[in-house]
């Protein structure tokens, strides 16, 4: 009991000493674009879309909303605590209630703020204090996708139970991962396996040797992202307009992600190849025990041969060789089981009231009402 009254009594300290800024993102001075690099340096692992060096660019090339803030949470030393993109919008899925949301590009897949271990509820509690201070015409904060079980997530969840907040649940789903310690099912990797061994046996024989290309981070990786982004380009999303090639601002921050992940070796890029071909080719993130899928693309033309899922094969044999991480596909929300990734990943977007106690019942009964229409539970806490 006083160990939890002592963490009680120094998140409420650290929350009081904390101080909160809505600075624009653009032209941040160098000094505290030092402070965040040290934030993201020491912050919880569980966000690598939320480190400086992606969220900086991805803010500068997609960033277009005339609301956007980067609020960022301070020691009274200077030093950041957390971060969180912010963005003014008129609702929260289907509910006309106007919200400040995290803001994350299209291709960053999680929206958990980027916080110092330790510091998760201090982060919230100081958050939220400025917010119920200068709510604007906000009623409510808006945050995900997020891990249900993440330590941000979790801090945010008890601080809301001890403030007597509703902690809203407005989306939540989940998608195929594997565990640090899970072990795929032996009948249905036996299965697959069978069935891979059989296409890459007649990739092999149609095209040369299929080998798997793993690319040093010596070497300069610019042939690679022209190589993927042609390929990406000649099959279905060129048609459906979704190819990065097709946007200047998504094809800018994959370049520049991809080559700082690749100079800090925190991103790995792979390709298949079928004798001098390539078929396949992937990309994925690994850091602090934690690894998340990002860029996917195969050649259509041995679509039938499935060049996609059996690099992934590959993929999932390399990280069998190495330290045991968490592995996040980011594949699309509710995806279908996949023996490679036996797990599964739950996300929600959780949605708080701000403002005066007026404000916060007026939102509570406006999610209140989004409930009653859908019937689906939509409170964690």
């Amino acid at each position: 009991m006083i160990d939890r009254w002592s963490a009680a009594l120094n998140t409420s300290f650290a929350a009081a000493l904390a101080k909160v800024e809505l600075r624009r993102p653009a032209g941040l001075p160098q000094h505290e674009r030092k402070r965040w690099a040290e934030l993201a340096a020491r912050a919880t692992p569980g966000n690598i879309f939320a480190q400086d060096w992606f969220m900086e660019p991805a803010l500068r090339h997609c960033g277009r909303e005339w609301s956007l803030r980067l609020a960022v949470v301070r020691q009274a030393s200077g030093e950041w605590l957390g971060a969180l993109p912010l963005v003014m919008r008129p609702a929260i899925g289907r509910v006309p209630v106007p919200a400040l949301h995290g803001w994350h590009a299209a291709d960053q897949f999680l929206g958990t703020p980027l916080v110092l271990p330790g510091a998760e509820k201090a982060f919230w509690q100081a958050l939220l204090a400025r917010l119920d201070r200068k709510p604007g015409v906000a009623l409510g904060l808006c945050c995900g996708p997020m891990p249900v079980n993440d330590p941000v997530t979790l801090a945010l969840a008890s601080l809301c139970a001890e403030q007597g907040r509703i902690m809203h649940v407005s989306d939540s789903f989940t998608r195929p991962a594997r565990l640090a310690s899970s072990q795929p099912d032996p009948l249905a990797m036996g299965k697959l396996d069978t069935r891979l061994d059989a296409l890459e046996a007649r990739l092999a024989s149609d095209l040369g040797p299929v080998r798997l290309v793993l690319h040093d981070s010596g070497e300069s990786c610019d042939p690679w992202v022209a190589a993927f982004l042609a390929l990406e380009r000649a099959g279905w999303k060129d048609q459906a307009g979704s190819a990065l090639a097709w946007d200047s601002a998504n094809s800018a921050l994959f370049r520049e992600v991809i080559r700082h992940g690749h100079s800090s070796g925190t991103v790995r890029l792979a390709s298949l190849t079928a004798g001098e071909t390539i078929v396949a080719m992937t990309s994925w993130f690994v850091t602090g025990g934690h690894a998340y899928g990002y860029k996917l693309a195969f050649d259509e033309a041995y679509r039938s041969a499935a060049p996609g899922q059996l690099l992934m094969r590959h993929v999932a044999r390399t990280l069998d060789g190495e330290p045991p991480v968490l592995f996040d596909t980011c594949t699309a929300r509710d995806a279908p089981a996949d023996p490679l990734w036996p797990d599964r990943r739950a996300f929600g977007t959780f949605a708080v009231a701000i403002g005066s106690p007026a404000r916060r019942r007026l939102f509570d009964g406006l999610m209140r009402a989004k409930i009653g229409a859908t019937g689906k539970p939509e409170q964690m806490a």
